[in-house]
């Protein structure tokens, strides 16, 4: 199965950017009448129950837009520290502990009763042994193309609005960031030129046009501040000095907080930016660094509320 869907998805690749379009039926094999649904995830289509009665959650993302949008169907998280603290009713015993982002509990998970498992992100290379292991349970990989952001975001948004039925609550919510999206880059047009920082362990890194965190600049319109970064640098970002900070000299600032976002001790983004080289640069001068919310930028990638929250920061930052 798993071999038949990477070829779909190969195959698929230029269709990515189409609306979802998605197809239900009956599932009359041996004799059940559980109603199913045809969905295209990372891997290519799946089948999956229509409002399915349980399903663990690997993906942060994924947890976000399901409560979003009110799914009360969710029976097993990955935990280990990872929920963030706006969802953190998931992180009681209410909810079956079915490993962290990284490695699954195989043992755990049947407690859950799971009739879908969504992997995505960091815990999408667990993908193969769930479904291997659960063999009767669809698995689907709703990792966000983050070279695309905002396209996949929403893709996968609709997607998890399908299965569930919740299809106008999704759209009236991606309507409402459409507008405001529209309104930020016509403010980031005269806001000057943008830098995304990263903190951890007291030392920093920065990202490019092509990052993770490009949205910023293809999504949102706020021009980078430098090309001088390589498109193919970690998922920690490139390694900076704060000469190249103060080289860049960015007009808007932004500034994630990696050890806050994982709860990690040590010194805070604020501490470590606390340099005379970056009190030099235009947006220190103009009071124009933003600590961004680092839950939903660094933990929380591409869920319904997540993605609102992105929007708050930058509406906050061009303010």
């Amino acid at each position: 199965m798993t071999l038949n869907r990477r070829l779909t998805a190969a195959l698929a690749l230029p269709l990515l950017g189409l609306a979802l379009s998605a197809c239900a039926s009956e599932d009359t094999a041996g004799g059940g009448d559980t109603e199913t649904i045809t969905v295209t995830d990372a891997l290519g289509e799946e089948e999956v129950p229509l409002n399915p009665e349980s399903v663990v959650v690997f993906d942060m993302g994924v947890l976000d837009t399901l409560d979003t949008l009110g799914v009360d169907a969710i029976t097993g998280v990955a935990k280990g520290g990872a929920v963030p603290s706006y969802l953190e009713k998931y992180a009681s015993d209410d909810y079956v502990t079915v490993g962290d982002l990284f490695e699954p509990d195989l043992e755990a998970i049947p407690r859950a009763e799971p009739d879908l498992i969504i992997v995505g992100g960091r815990s999408a290379a667990m993908h193969d042994t769930l479904e291997k292991t659960f063999e009767d349970v669809p698995v689907l990989d709703m990792s966000v193309d983050e070279t695309s952001y905002l396209e996949s975001s929403r893709k996968n948004i609709e997607t998890l609005a399908s299965i569930f039925e919740k299809e106008q609550q999704a759209r009236d919510k991606l309507a409402e960031y459409d507008d405001r999206i529209a309104a930020l880059r016509t403010k980031a047009a005269d806001a000057g030129e943008g830098l995304v920082l990263l903190t951890s362990g007291g030392e920093v890194t920065a990202y490019s046009l092509n990052s993770r965190f490009g949205f910023l600049h293809q999504d949102f319109g706020v021009r980078p501040a430098t090309e001088q970064l390589g498109d193919t640098e970690s998922r920690h970002g490139e390694a900076v000095s704060f000469e190249f900070i103060r080289e860049a000299d960015p007009d808007l600032l932004y500034v994630v907080d990696r050890d806050a976002a994982i709860g990690e001790e040590g010194k805070s983004a604020e501490e470590i930016l606390d340099n005379a080289l970056v009190k030099k640069t235009s947006a220190w001068k103009n009071d124009k660094v933003t600590y961004v919310d680092a839950e939903a930028w660094y933990i929380v990638v591409g869920g319904l509320t997540s993605l609102g929250t992105l929007l708050d920061d930058v509406e906050t930052s061009l303010a």
